[in-house]
């Protein structure tokens, strides 16, 4: 025989209202192609995978002046990691002066800074491995560039017209005249000075001179 004790245990354990109370419902991340917007600067992402990855759409109406792309991302209590910057993200931008990329981003979307002409600096994450066509297609403001020891593709026309970039630094022994679009770097600074591996200088003056580059841009180890 059931004791009254016993029975009342029975009851909460069974009842529908007690196991709802005990297992809540997790809630719902948003699915892969969502636009999100940040409460905090107004930036706006898009998920890349549900519940983890996002990248980074468009800036914030205010974002003149240094914009920083986050490692991560939190909106609405979920936390993504920021992975990349969207095609034309900065398109035509007539503001921004410095961008810090995160070390989160892996990829640089095609034409993402495409004409921001007051684009002065920049400073690419380590882990960025691609660069998009026409992703930096004439930032006239552009004076310096470090490319990661990570890169293995730059796209098509990605510098061309940057006219004042004068210093390079590329780091990445992985470039090769396949995988750096044409005209990648035509229309940069006359007088030019780019440095590279030491163990990459004969072919990457080949391919640096296929891909845009004037008689007058000097390359060096």
């Amino acid at each position: 025989m059931t004791s009254g004790k016993d029975y009342a245990l029975v009851r909460a354990v069974s009842s529908p209202m007690a196991a709802a109370a005990e297992e809540p419902t997790p809630e719902k991340t948003p699915e892969k192609g969502t636009q999100l917007q940040d409460a905090t600067d107004t930036a706006v992402y898009k998920v890349t995978a549900e519940g983890d990855t996002v990248e980074y759409s468009k800036p914030s109406n205010q974002s003149g002046g240094t914009v920083v792309i986050p490692e991560t991302v939190t909106i609405d209590n979920v936390t993504y990691k920021v992975t990349r910057i969207a095609d034309n993200a900065f398109k035509d931008d007539k503001t921004i002066t410095k961008i810090v990329i995160g070390k989160n981003i892996t990829a640089i979307g095609n034409g993402a800074f495409s004409g921001a002409s007051k684009l002065k600096s920049i400073t690419i994450g380590a882990n960025v491995t691609s660069i998009g066509d026409k992703a930096f297609y004439k930032c006239t403001a552009l004076t310096k560039i470090v490319i990661p020891a990570k890169v293995n593709k730059i796209g098509k026309m990605a510098f061309y017209g940057c006219k004042n970039l004068k210093n390079i630094t590329i780091k990445t022994k992985k470039l090769t005249t396949k995988k750096v679009g044409s005209k990648a770097f035509k229309g940069i600074h006359k007088k030019a000075v780019i440095k590279v591996p030491k163990s990459k200088l004969k072919a990457y003056k080949t391919m640096l001179k296929k891909r845009g580059i004037g008689k007058s841009v000097k390359v060096k180890k």
